[in-house]
């Protein structure tokens, strides 16, 4: 027996539920927006992956278009007509009553029905496709918001010292102890840090709108709070190791073209089963003549004319069957594109791996200490201007360059969960 509608739509959204994120996250669970929750609060939002499971949905129907036992419904004809009495005879009542249904024969049912499974399978694959990419974008939006918060403190704290530095310069130079020319290069030094700082903060406003924009929210209006720090999504350097062209095989979107080629090779199927006539029975009873009953039953079968002159759906079976052979190469060409994908993944990561560890935090620390000194040794004589610019600039750059890494490495460890079509922290699989 068919399964009910509610059951059928209920089966194929829990399928779907259990490959995506749930979409019930509330405005409450996503302030602040954290690692833990980032990824469900993206898909949640997402109207692609809403999108999706209607899609899902809609396969459904007409999975359930498919199922009825009978190709169509009974048909009941009557008719009545009055026959006028002759020699004597008085009017007599006509009557034909009849009732005649269509049977399939050729499992034309099956077919159709494992071509809507198929079919729905597929769009359950790309909803968990959908949500993956939707769940690693949400990721690398936070990092990047993260990463420039980290980039804006480090700015502010480097434009103070600079500013020092500058401050420290201009007053040797007004007392005479140091030169003015080398008073305006520190002021110049000074500025450009003053200029990064600035460029520091635009890009902080732009990665915090477009993650407003990934959560539903008014970028423009609505304040997206941040919490947490850059650290790559675990289990990365296992995934690493382990990487395989296999994984690649097992990502949703493959698994999708899959199920899409299954339900054009069911269709076809169909269209071959539905070339073998399907009978009709067919009881009838009627009054005739004057009151003279008449029981019956029938069989009509129609007859299948070879093309053009008939219709046997030799146009639409190769075309199903073309479709499933282009499916077939789709998949092939994915499977092979997410094999060089996943390759470019792990090597990303782990260049992203090696230049983070270059970055400790302990010289990092130590950056930063020796940027706050400059001003001092300047101005006690123990460092020459230029020297200290030089070593200024040195120092920057180190750190700049621990936030950038760690933001390089988190966005990595995402890319590369992606291509392997394992499950995001937090996110689908």
């Amino acid at each position: 027996m068919s399964p009910p509608m509610p059951r059928l739509l209920a089966g194929a959204l829990a399928a779907l539920a259990a490959t995506v994120i749930s979409s019930a996250a509330s405005a409450d669970s996503c302030a602040p927006v954290t690692r833990s929750n980032v990824a469900a609060c993206a898909v949640g939002a997402s109207a692609a992956v809403r999108s999706d499971r209607e899609a899902v949905a809609a396969a459904a129907g007409r999975r359930v278009a498919a199922s009825p036992w009978l190709p169509s419904n009974p048909v009941l004809a009557v008719t009545l007509a009055r026959r006028g009495g002759t020699d004597g005879r008085g009017d007599a009542l006509n009557y034909t009553a009849s009732l005649s249904q269509e049977i399939a024969i050729a499992g034309q049912r099956g077919a159709r029905r494992r071509a809507a499974e198929a079919d729905v399978d597929a769009r359950v694959q790309e909803g968990a496709a959908t949500a993956r990419r939707v769940a690693a974008d949400g990721y690398s939006a936070w990092f990047d918001v993260v990463a420039a918060r980290d980039a804006v403190a480090v700015a502010r704290r480097l434009e103070s010292t600079a500013q020092q530095i500058a401050r420290v310069t201009r007053g040797r130079a007004d007392a005479g102890v140091g030169s003015p020319l080398e008073a305006e290069v520190a002021d110049a030094a000074s500025l450009r840090v003053t200029q990064a700082r600035v460029e520091a903060e635009r890009e902080l406003r732009v990665d915090t709108a477009r993650l407003a924009a990934l959560l539903g929210r008014d970028p423009l209006r609505e304040h997206v709070a941040v919490a947490g720090d850059l650290e790559p999504l675990g289990g990365a350097d296992a995934i690493a190791r382990s990487a395989s062209e296999d994984l690649a095989r097992r990502r949703p979107e493959v698994l999708a073209l899959a199920n899409e080629r299954r339900a054009h090779e069911a269709r076809a199927e169909a269209l071959r089963r539905a070339r073998v006539p399907s009978p009709a029975l067919q009881v009838f009873a009627q009054n005739d003549g004057y009151d003279e009953r008449v029981l019956g039953a029938g069989l009509s079968v129609p007859i299948p004319l070879p093309e053009p002159v008939g219709r046997l759906h030799a146009g639409e079976i190769r075309e199903a069957e073309a479709l499933a052979r282009q499916t077939g190469a789709k998949r092939e060409l994915v499977v092979r594109e997410l094999g060089a994908e996943l390759a470019a993944a792990v090597a990303t990561y782990e260049g992203r791996r090696e230049e983070a560890a270059l970055f400790t935090r302990e010289r990092a620390l130590r950056s930063e200490q020796l940027l706050s000194e400059i001003g001092a040794e300047i101005e006690a004589g123990r460092l020459p201007v230029r020297d200290a610019l030089l070593a200024q600039q040195q120092l920057i750059d180190v750190l700049r360059g621990a936030v950038e890494t760690r933001r390089a490495l988190c966005l990595a460890s995402v890319e590369l969960a992606l291509a392997a079509g394992v499950a995001l922290e937090g996110g689908a699989r």
